[in-house]
């Protein structure tokens, strides 16, 4: 196996268990010790490490090596922020008028759904930056749905507005990003006693 392809495999299993919270907000990532447990040299390790650091997926710290970034209440109401711009905007330019596209056949979570959407404005910017976005967001959308009881129900409708009319899908978009903004603490206290009982 090339530095290239384990680069690549230690990348997809790093995003994982970012996105699941096997590697908890604030962890250090230490490529000797990666490399043993992912059965790699160090040098595939730290070029997937800076690729995440790339996606702002992971920190890089001047005397500290990487890390998982921590969530703060300011960086994750920033985030939720942007995710909202980001996919509104989508929204706006979209070449095909809502009810010729119609919705999403099967809108499994929020990412399918924000990516399906970012996908129909065919500006290759936004689905990259929605696709960064959603990456970023995967762990706290996790922890989301032990605190959102109609999380799913909030999804459906939007897809449902996406074939109905642009002005209320918009505003769904916006609730849905203004109701994660009103639970961030409860989001940041969950992501804290996960953390705890991981060490």
């Amino acid at each position: 196996m090339n530095a290239g392809t384990t680069a690549e495999r230690v990348y997809d299993r790093l995003k994982r268990e970012m996105a699941c919270g096997s590697l908890s907000p604030g962890a250090r990532l230490e490529p000797a010790r990666l490399a043993q447990e992912f059965n790699s040299s160090p040098t595939p390790i730290r070029d997937a490490l800076h690729r995440l650091a790339g996606e702002r997926l992971v920190e890089t710290r001047a005397s500290d090596g990487f890390h998982v970034p921590a969530v703060t209440e300011i960086g994750l109401r920033d985030l939720y922020r942007w995710n909202d711009e980001l996919v509104r905007t989508a929204l706006r330019v979209s070449q095909e008028p809502c009810r010729q596209a119609g919705p999403l056949v099967e809108p499994v979570d929020a990412a399918d759904l924000f990516a399906f959407i970012a996908a129909r404005s065919r500006s290759a910017e936004i689905v990259t930056q929605v696709a960064l976005a959603n990456d970023r967001l995967a762990y706290i959308r996790q922890i989301e749905s032990n605190i959102v009881a109609n999380s799913l129900d909030e999804i459906r409708s939007i897809n449902t507005a996406l074939s109905q009319s642009t002005k209320s899908t918009k505003n769904l978009i916006q609730e849905y990003h203004r109701s994660r903004i009103s639970i961030i603490p409860r989001l940041i206290s969950h992501i804290f006693q996960n953390s705890s009982s991981l060490r």
